[in-house]
């Protein structure tokens, strides 16, 4: 088993390692909601078909479907995050040799940054809906997997805070003040949201051990 499991992890740590700027941390938020989303999976799949849980598995059900949505999204945002950057890193390298080349890079830049800022905002609230969904079950799945919620909980935490990481470098850069001032806002919003949830499940967790 130990030897399947490790043939499983496939070569993303890899793509990560080399030294390319894609993959780079933005892609791993993403990767740590996937994975926050697997984990609360996995608290349902311990749940569902116990005669135990039989009142609150309809509940569980759901919200291992939307679990699963959400994972299937953010499996999608590792990939965009990577091509958001290389965007930027194309729009930075068009000549600037004439005045009309100099808008012209200037123009890309914007739109390009813009883009870099919108899909790591859109893996933050990804993450948080992961997050939120945690909550959901870890206060009424099988506690026995508790423990690995709580892990799920801390990684949608990365995933949030993470994304907020290359929202904020971008945004530096973005021409729209006004609108880098409301994202930042927003992220801001997310942020605090996201640190009550996770402590909340890790609250419900360190509960279950003291029984």
């Amino acid at each position: 088993m130990s030897e399947a499991i490790s043939d499983s992890i496939g070569t993303f740590a890899d793509l990560v390692a080399a030294g390319t700027a894609t993959p780079g941390g933005g892609s791993v938020a993403a990767y740590s909601g996937l994975l926050a989303a697997s984990l609360g999976q996995m608290m349902c799949n311990l749940t569902i078909g116990k005669a135990k849980y039989v009142d609150v598995e309809p509940r569980v059900q759901e919200i291992k479907a939307e679990l699963q949505r959400w994972a299937r999204r953010l499996r999608e945002l590792i990939a965009e995050d990577a091509a958001s950057f290389e965007g930027v890193l194309i729009a930075y390298r068009q000549p600037k040799d004439t005045e009309e080349q100099k808008a012209d890079r200037k123009r890309q830049i914007d739109i390009a940054t813009r883009g870099a800022v919108d899909i790591p905002l859109q893996t933050a609230r990804a993450a948080l809906e992961v997050l939120k969904l945690l909550a959901d079950v870890s206060k009424v799945g099988n506690p026995n997997a508790l423990p690995d919620v709580t892990v799920g909980s801390r990684l949608a935490e990365t995933g949030v805070k993470g994304a907020h990481y290359n929202i904020a470098i971008n945004l530096k850069t973005l021409a729209d003040r006004a609108a880098a001032e409301d994202i930042e806002r927003q992220t801001g919003e997310l942020i605090s949201e996201t640190e009550r949830l996770a402590a909340e499940i890790e609250s419900i967790m360190l509960k279950q051990m003291e029984k």
